[in-house]
């Protein structure tokens, strides 16, 4: 009686989604494209061709920005059930004190909710074991934290004596681990403003030239001033990729 749950390592855009992000990608790198070039049908070609790249590192930020609330959520949730079985709760009747808590703090909505719920529903309704739809859950999550819980849970179920522990013990690593990735993204903030920064400036300069009349036209319509404005675009291009890729820092 498998219901079906997302896949957390796979994007959830809907198709509408994944269109409106290209056409602004491509909008945006065409307007850079532009600046350099002077040439509307090679801008929007450009554009177009940027615009894919762009619009897939849209949609796997917006996969780690999912994966990353699951994960404060599943802490939540372990902390929850931790009370509960400290109160004398076995392991079902903890799923249940649990997901009272989150509806709490998370709407129905909530990707921590649902699974809550399914967990719940496959174990009464369909009969499936707790330990197989923690692992199903695991795998789906992309989430070694959670993919750790669900392994040692397999372990001790049904021995109530660990069972507070386990719970106790992850919800102690996650904690951790987030408090590390907290103080890195702490550290590179200003590294990130200032790449940012690094990264606008040679649009604003190109803007600036290009709004200086004449005098910088051959930089727009010679050839010399061509292969100018192509390596000065792939150098911008490459520089973009790297900081972007720099930044991404995962503990």
């Amino acid at each position: 009686m498998q219901s079906k749950m997302p896949v957390y390592t796979e994007c959830n855009m809907k198709r509408y989604e994944h269109v409106l992000a290209y056409a602004a990608a491509s909008a945006l790198a065409a307007g850079v494209a532009w600046l350099f070039y002077r040439v509307v049908l090679v801008s929007a070609a450009l554009g177009l061709l940027a615009g894919i790249y762009l619009e897939r590192m849209y949609a796997q930020s917006t996969v780690k920005k999912r994966q990353k609330a699951l994960r404060l959520q599943f802490k939540e949730f372990l902390s929850s059930m931790g009370v509960a079985a400290r109160a004398g709760n076995v392991e079902v009747q903890a799923l249940r004190s649990a997901l009272k808590d989150l509806r709490l703090s998370y709407n129905a909505k909530a990707d921590i909710v649902k699974e809550v719920e399914n967990i719940i529903l496959q174990y009464e309704k369909g009969g499936i074991e707790l330990k197989l739809l923690f692992e199903d859950f695991a795998q789906r999550s992309g989430l070694e934290d959670v993919r750790s819980f669900a392994a040692i849970y397999a372990v001790i179920e049904g021995k109530s004596d660990r069972f507070e522990i386990i719970l106790t013990e992850t919800e102690q690593i996650i904690g951790d681990k987030l408090e590390i990735e907290q103080e890195i993204e702490t550290t590179i903030t200003s590294a990130k403003s200032e790449t940012m920064m690094m990264l606008i400036m040679p649009i604003v300069i190109v803007a600036v030239m290009s709004g200086m009349g004449k005098f910088f036209d051959s930089l727009f319509t010679t050839p010399s001033g061509r292969v100018a404005a192509t390596v000065a675009l792939l150098i911008f291009g490459l520089s973009f990729v790297l900081a972007v890729k720099s930044t991404d820092i995962e503990v």
